[in-house]
C-alpha cells in the first residue's frame, strides 16, 4: 500500500472551467487544494490507496472537481467528512440507501459508488472504496438450528468455489457486501468455471427472504436445501433472526420450508367453532396440545417448546 497525503486550500468549491489545452498540472493543483482545505491551518492525514490505484488517483480527484463532471461539494460532503475512515465508507454503501455504481463518461475511466445519507446524494469515487479481507470476518454457521446475525455487521461468506467473500447484514437482508460486488472487485469465477458471485446471489436472496419472513416461491428446492445446509440448517425446526426479527421454520426433506410463525398467526386468529369443532376440541400441534376455548380459539405462543412437526386436529362433527 502507497501513502498519499493531500494538503492544502479552503475547503469551498469553485467551477472550474479548462479547454482542452489547460494545464494540467494546474487542474490538479487546484483539485487538490480543494479537496484538503489548505489554508485551514492543518493538513488532513494520509489516505492509503492500493499500487494500482496510485497511478490515477490524482486524474480522478481532477475529474470529480471539473465542471464537466457536474459534482457539487456538497455530494463529496460525506467523502471529505469521512476521508480518513474507512468504515464510515464500507459502513455508508454497505448499510445506506439506494446504493448503486455508475460510471459517467465526464469522469473518463473513472466511476463512482451513490448512496443516499440524511435524505442527500452522496457519492464516493471508486478507488477511496476500502476492500475488505474477508479472512478477517466470522463466518455464517446456525448454532443448534439457530442462526442469529448482528444487524449492520460483516460475515464471510464461503462459495461452492471454495473462497470467501465479505458478506453484510442490514435489516434482514444478507448478502455480498455492495462496496465489493458493485464494483466486482477481484475476479468472481474460480477455475471451475462456476460463476461465484450468481451463486451467492441465490443463496443471499434465500437467506434474506427467510430473515424478513417472505416466502421461497420461485426457488428450486435443491438450492434451497444448499442454501440451508451451508449454514448449518438441516431438516426440521430451525429459526433465523438477522436484524428483522426472530422466524421459524420447518425445512423439509426434499426442499420445502413451512413458515411456522404464519401457521401459528393463522391457527390462533381462527374461529374453530365456526368451521365445525366445538369447545374442548383439543388439537396436537408440533408436539404441544391446544384445546379450543368457549371464544373458539386456540392460543399458540411462538415461545412454545416445539418438539415435532407433526399437526393433528380433532375429528370434527358434521
Amino acid at each position: 500500500m502507497i501513502k498519499t497525503a493531500f494538503a492544502g486550500a479552503d475547503g469551498l468549491r469553485q467551477s472550474l472551467v479548462h479547454s482542452k489545452k489547460t494545464n494540467r498540472l494546474a487542474r490538479q493543483r487546484a483539485a487538490l487544494q480543494l479537496l484538503s482545505g489548505a489554508g485551514s491551518g492543518k493538513s488532513r492525514d494520509s489516505f492509503t490507496i492500493s499500487s494500482e490505484a496510485r497511478k490515477f488517483s490524482r486524474e480522478s480527484i481532477v475529474a470529480l472537481v471539473d465542471k464537466s463532471a457536474n459534482v457539487s461539494r456538497e455530494e463529496l460532503s460525506y467523502y471529505f467528512e469521512h476521508y480518513n475512515d474507512g468504515k464510515a465508507i464500507l459502513d455508508a454503501i454497505n448499510f445506506g440507501e439506494k446504493v448503486s455504481c455508475g460510471y459517467n463518461p465526464a469522469f473518463k475511466d473513472y466511476g463512482v459508488v451513490r448512496f443516499e445519507c440524511n435524505g442527500s446524494r452522496q457519492i464516493i469515487p471508486n478507488y477511496a472504496v476500502p476492500k475488505m479481507s474477508a479472512g478477517s470476518l466470522p463466518g455464517i454457521h446456525a448454532v443448534n438450528s439457530s442462526l442469529v446475525l448482528d444487524n449492520k455487521s460483516y460475515y464471510a461468506w464461503t462459495a461452492p468455489s471454495g473462497r470467501r467473500y465479505s458478506w453484510a447484514v442490514s435489516n434482514g437482508h444478507i448478502g455480498w457486501a455492495s462496496s465489493e460486488s458493485l464494483l466486482m472487485l477481484g475476479d468472481d469465477t474460480n477455475r471451475g468455471g462456476t460463476n461465484d458471485s450468481w451463486e451467492m446471489r441465490k443463496a443471499g436472496n434465500i437467506l434474506s427472504n427467510l430473515a424478513q419472513g417472505v416466502d421461497l416461491w420461485g426457488y428450486k428446492n435443491e438450492d434451497v436445501l444448499k442454501t440451508c445446509a451451508s449454514v448449518g440448517f438441516t431438516p426440521g425446526f430451525f429459526s433465523i433472526d438477522a436484524g428483522a426479527g426472530k422466524h421459524t421454520y420447518i425445512l423439509q426433506e426434499f426442499g420445502g420450508v413451512i413458515d411456522v410463525d404464519k401457521n401459528i398467526t393463522r391457527w390462533n386468529n381462527m374461529n374453530w367453532i365456526e368451521v365445525g369443532y366445538k369447545e374442548g376440541d383439543t388439537f396436537s400441534i408440533y408436539g404441544n396440545e391446544y384445546t379450543v376455548d368457549s371464544s373458539g380459539h386456540i392460543h399458540i405462543s411462538a415461545n412454545d417448546t416445539f418438539t415435532s412437526t407433526d399437526v393433528k386436529f380433532a375429528r370434527r362433527d358434521i
